[in-house]
């Protein structure tokens, strides 16, 4: 660098340097005229005058904040009402009335159309529905039910007490057939008034809240029809409930069903103006209008599509826990199957492991027993019938049937039908021959179960909240409409489910179904082979779904009331 660089450096330095010194004296000089100085004018009043300044600043600090909510919350989304819900459905629907729950696709639309005492919300609990609130007494023998003051019925008809009193009588009624009618056996009621029902029960019953979930009918429609004539009644295919939707006409060969928002519903008027379900009888055609988006949700994908829905764009699969199983139930009037042995070789020869493995893309887990873990009475050390060939064959051998023939009945489907060949086979192998006999699900109840025309029904159990399994094993639920499959009948079983059902004390409770699963294990009247996934896939322009435990499938709409699919 040249000496006249470094010269004309060096001053612009000095030159800087001063300016700095002066800017200094000058700063120092203002603040201790203008600011300190006029501080120390304002005397006593300086510390007023700083606390305004404070009061200031937070006003505008809180000023700024509550601009800056406001608008984060007019850009939340707001329901509003309109839209329309189309969900796929598997099954057909013939009629909606809530005494005659004929499969799980009527289920569905009854539970749309109609409310009862209570439900059960999306944890698996029961909560209040047309009643508001309940009391029950201290030995658990009466409940007294008050109903909300706003009930209308869908036709503008003011809902009462008569009304739940007219339905619980005609359940009651033999000639009405229903299936429901177990859970009502030797229930006493009173109306108090128009707004309060009492019920007394012979002995005490954990399990009746369960049953208040049951719909309930109209009186001023129904009164005058016939109990044995309610389940043909017009009144199923132009029904009138108090639920959240209602029908116009329900056509019999129909395959859609339109749904209207019901503007008179207790809660409110529901967001989804209407809904639409779409009758599939194949698993593969659904599974198709939601990849399409032909409809915004199938209502269960069976295991082997679970991967082909989770790979659709815009589609919330839900998992949702189910007390379900699924089980092969022996015919015990059955000449061949009333043979204990041949029983045990052919539940020996089953490996549940492969079934859910090869059959249900894993999408289900192993059950042994009618009372599942978690339940009250579930007893592992129960006799248990693990996969063993040799000893399936050892028994069959020792039964000494020969080369019988037996029924297999089922549902068509393609999950029960791969089940049940699965079943033919192995047993086959032990030298039984076994024909697979498949039907729809209204055959399979007309056709079969009602009548119980099978040797074996390989068929799904729903527990629903309680491990109360009275409708499914005890003896007077063997005929139609009980729920008896199995036909099994053993005395002491049966006294083990009625004190089982009616104990006051958890402890004495699952000491009775214990001792109920290790003797309904040493009978074998069915195989309990495994309960599925319940996947529910829904597109995600459907907002309000929340339900994480159901007690069955068509608890899944609880709410859908607050389903919405429109926003502001």
């Amino acid at each position: 660098m040249s000496s006249y660089t470094e010269f004309t450096l060096h001053r612009k330095f000095r030159r800087l340097r001063r300016r700095l010194k002066l800017w200094r004296a000058w700063t120092i000089n203002y603040l201790n005229r203008h600011v300190f100085g006029a501080w120390q004018k304002l005397g006593s009043v300086r510390w007023t005058f700083l606390a305004w300044i404070f009061i200031v600043l937070i006003s505008l600090w809180g000023l700024i904040w509550q601009l800056q909510t406001i608008g984060s919350s007019s850009k939340l989304e707001k329901p509003i009402s309109g839209g329309l819900y189309r969900e796929a459905i598997l099954g057909q629907v013939k009629s909606v009335n809530p005494l005659f729950p004929d499969n799980s696709a009527t289920a569905d639309v009854t539970n749309l159309v109609f409310s009862g005492l209570t439900k059960v919300n999306g944890n698996r609990e029961i909560a209040p529905d047309l009643a508001e609130r309940w009391e029950i007494s201290a030995d658990r023998k009466n409940y007294t039910f008050y109903l909300r003051k706003n009930l209308l019925w869908q036709d503008g008809v003011k809902l009462t007490a008569h009304d739940i009193a007219f339905t619980i009588q005609a359940v009651k009624n033999p000639d009405t057939r229903s299936p429901y009618i177990a859970n009502w056996s030797g229930v006493n009621f009173t109306v108090i008034d128009d707004y309060t029902i009492s019920f007394v029960l012979p002995s005490s019953y954990g399990n009746f809240l369960f049953n208040t979930t049951l719909g309930m009918l109209p009186k001023h429609k129904l009164e005058k029809v016939a109990p044995a004539h309610l389940r043909a009644h017009e009144f199923s295919q132009a029904p009138v409930g108090s639920g959240p939707y209602k029908i116009s006409l329900l056509e019999v060969d129909s395959t859609v069903i339109d749904l209207e928002a019901n503007e008179k519903y207790y809660v409110h008027q529901p967001y989804i103006a209407k809904i639409r379900i779409e009758l599939f009888q194949d698993q593969n055609e659904m599974v198709d209008a939601l990849i399409r988006k032909q409809v915004d949700a199938i209502s269960q994908v069976l295991p082997n599509d679970v991967e082909k829905v989770e790979k659709i764009e815009g589609i919330n699969d839900h998992r949702i826990g189910l007390p379900a199983y699924v089980g092969a139930f022996f015919n015990l009037r059955s000449p061949i199957l009333s043979n204990l042995a041949l029983r045990q070789a052919l539940a020996y020869s089953v490996s549940r492991e492969a079934i859910i493995r090869d059959k249900l893309s894993s999408e289900a887990i192993q059950f042994h027993y009618p009372i599942p873990a978690g339940f009250t009475g579930f007893n592992p050390n129960a006799m248990k019938y693990e996969f063993n060939s040799d000893k399936a064959k050892a028994l069959f051998g020792e039964s000494k049937v020969g080369k019988a023939t037996i029924r297999l009945v089922t549902l068509d489907s393609p999950v029960y039908k791969s089940v049940a060949n699965y079943l033919a086979s192995v047993w086959g192998e032990l030298g039984l021959k076994v024909e697979v006999i498949t039907a729809s699900s209204v055959e399979l109840q007309q056709n079969y179960i009602r009548s119980r025309n099978y040797d074996v029904l390989l068929y799904g159990q729903n527990l629903g909240i309680d491990s109360d399994v009275y409708s499914f094993w005890h003896s007077s639920q063997i005929d139609d409409p009980g729920l008896n499959v199995s036909l099994y009948k053993n005395s002491e079983v049966d006294k083990l489910l009625e004190t089982g059902r009616v104990a006051k004390d958890t402890s004495y409770k699952a000491s009775r179904y214990s001792a109920f699963v290790e003797q309904w294990a040493k009978d074998l009247p069915a195989i309990i082979l495994y309960s599925p996934y319940y996947n529910y896939p829904q597109s995600k322009l459907i907002k309000g779904f929340d339900a994480k435990k159901i007690a069955e499938p068509s608890n899944r709409f609880y709410n859908i009331y607050d389903w919405y699919i429109k926003t502001r």
